[in-house]
C-alpha cells in the first residue's frame, strides 16, 4: 500500500478541523477520507454523516468548483 502523502494527509486534517465532528463523526469521516480521499466530494451521496457535516462538506464542494470554474 502506498504511504499517504503529506498534501493528503494535511487535507484530511484540514476538513476534520473545518467540519468540527463530534469524535464519534470524526472516526467515521477519518473512515471515509481513508477510502475516498480527496473525491470525497463526489460521494457525498455515500456518506452516512450528520446532516450538518454533510452541509459543511457540500459547501467546500461549492467553493472548490466555484474556484476551478474562475479559472477556467
Amino acid at each position: 500500500m502506498p504511504t499517504e502523502t503529506q498534501e493528503l494527509k494535511q487535507f484530511k486534517e484540514l476538513l476534520i478541523k473545518i467540519t468540527d465532528p463530534n469524535e464519534s463523526e470524526k472516526e467515521i469521516l477519518k473512515l471515509y477520507l481513508e477510502q475516498y480521499g480527496i473525491t470525497i466530494f463526489d460521494h457525498l451521496d455515500l456518506v452516512d454523516l450528520s446532516v450538518p457535516i454533510l452541509e459543511k462538506l457540500d459547501a467546500i464542494r461549492i467553493l472548490i468548483t466555484a474556484s476551478k470554474e474562475e479559472l477556467q
